[in-house]
Parts: C-alpha cells; sequence; structure tokens
C-alpha cells in the first residue's frame, strides 16, 4: 500500500532572513506534530481535512492556511488524490521584524482563510522570496501585507490554554523539554507525578491531543533540525537526539514534516 503513495516535496531558502519556502504535493497521511515556527500559505490544488488544536480544518484548492507554533495538527491524505501546498514558515524573530504585533501576542486566528485578497497575497509574498533573482525591499513589503491579512494581536487564548494544563500534563512537558534526548517512557512520566501509567496517558491526550510519546517524537526532530541546520552530520544528530541512528532519523523526520534531514543539510552546507 505504502508504495502506491505519491509525495515529492522541495524546501527553498528566501530572500528574507528567518524564512523558509516548503512545497509539498502529496497523498499521504501525516501525523499529529508541531512546528516551532509561524505558517502560511495556500492550497494550490486539491484539498485536505485535518485536525488542529483550534478545531476541525477543511481547506480546498484556493483556500489560504496557517499554522501556530506548538500547534498540534496533522494531515489526512486522500489515495490516489494528491493535495499541493506552498507554505512560507516563519521564525518568530521573522514576526517581530515584519509586524508591529509584539511576538508574544502574535496569533494566525484562522487555519483556514476563503478570502480571494488573502490568496492573492499569499501567492505575491511566497514568488517574491523564492525568485532566482528577487528584490529584498519588494518581497519584504509583499510580506508585510501578507501577514497583516492573516495575523490577529491577541495571545489570551493561549495564555488561558497554558493555565489549564494540569500539573501532571506541564510535568510531563518539563521532563521532555529538558531531557528530550534522554530514553523517557510512560512508566518514566507515571512514576514522576505519581499517576498511573493509564491515568496520565488519557490526561496528557485529553489536554494536548497527542500521547507523549508522539509529544516527545515531534520535539525530538524540531531539535534534530535546528542541529542539522546548524551543520551538525545526520549521524552525529541522529545519536545525540535519542534516534537509533541515521536512519531512524530519516525515516521518523520525513514522517513527520514530510521533508527529509537532507533537505535542511544542503542549505546548512551552502
Amino acid at each position: 500500500m505504502l508504495s502506491k503513495l505519491m509525495h515529492k516535496s522541495a524546501r527553498h531558502q528566501t530572500i528574507l532572513p528567518g524564512i523558509d519556502a516548503i512545497s509539498i504535493k502529496s497523498d499521504r497521511t501525516f501525523p499529529r506534530h508541531s512546528h516551532d515556527e509561524f505558517g502560511f500559505g495556500y492550497v494550490v490544488d486539491g484539498g485536505q481535512e485535518s485536525w488542529s488544536s483550534r478545531g476541525l480544518v477543511e481547506a480546498e484548492a484556493g483556500d489560504t492556511i496557517t499554522v501556530n507554533p506548538a500547534e498540534l495538527h496533522d494531515g489526512t491524505g486522500r489515495e490516489g488524490h494528491p493535495r499541493h501546498w506552498r507554505m512560507l514558515y516563519l521564525t518568530p524573530a521573522a514576526i517581530a521584524e515584519l509586524s508591529d504585533i509584539p511576538v508574544e501576542n502574535a496569533e494566525f486566528s484562522r487555519p483556514v482563510n476563503k478570502s480571494r485578497r488573502a490568496l492573492r497575497l499569499a501567492v505575491d509574498a511566497i514568488k517574491s522570496t523564492t525568485l532566482d533573482q528577487p528584490n529584498r525591499d519588494h518581497a519584504e513589503q509583499l510580506m508585510i501585507l501578507a501577514l497583516a491579512e492573516q495575523l490577529q494581536p491577541t495571545g489570551s487564548d493561549n495564555i488561558a490554554q497554558a493555565s489549564h494544563r494540569s500539573n501532571e500534563v506541564q510535568t510531563v512537558l518539563d521532563m521532555i523539554f529538558q531531557n528530550w534526548a534522554a530514553p523517557l517512557s510512560l512508566a518514566d512520566f507515571a512514576a514522576e507525578t505519581c499517576t498511573s501509567k493509564f491515568q496520565l496517558l488519557r490526561r496528557f491526550a485529553r489536554e494536548l491531543g497527542a500521547t507523549p510519546h508522539a509529544y516527545l517524537t515531534q520535539h525530538r526532530v524540531k531539535r534534530a533540525k535546528d542541529m542539522i541546520m546548524a551543520g551538525t552530520s545526520l549521524a552525529d544528530t541522529a545519536i545525540a537526539c535519542g534516534f537509533s541512528d541515521q536512519s531512524h532519523l530519516t525515516r521518523t523526520f520525513s514522517r513527520q514534516l514530510g521533508l527529509t534531514p537532507g533537505c535542511f543539510a544542503r542549505s546548512a552546507i551552502h
């Protein structure tokens, strides 16, 4: 069955610092994962239904789509009917540079936007930043316009969401953030929180929409991406991030992000 799935992906560096452009055409289903960056783009062709911590998301060709940092989401593919989407991923520093909204309060409030104006602005922003000979000033202006169409000055929702996390779930998150390269298990989390594995798993999944294992895996992938971008070899990155070997890293990385580690390693060399 897997051999029938269609998947093509490409990553492009842009003229603007802290911004990557990604293009994916795929009928693959992605597991729940999150990004460290803000992401916005548009569906070129096809469509998909996905779960997000902001609710059920249905996007079709011509819709603009967004994702916030740390927002868990997935993507359900339709075998034989690949969807094609293009995205820009912006670091918090890039958002701060291009918007007058404090980055801690910046949020994409709509996971899907059907506005024709939003689509035109997103298309223009992506094109202007990935030309062979881009004009940085022009690209920056178009990026600001596209962001202004999507960003909302809020942040209260994020604060409220964090405040509703139970002590047990926050303890598990702290363990993951501080010891993500260690062989952490559900038993370790349960022991640290003085709860049963069953109780902890249900609470974590209810509050965050993923299992501790899935959350730990996607966090390791993001840290691996950082190391690769810094020039660390894939073999060394795999061991440092808790993967059994380079092949294990590559399989997990590609499944989570839709791009191979090599896409990021090549840009680190240049």
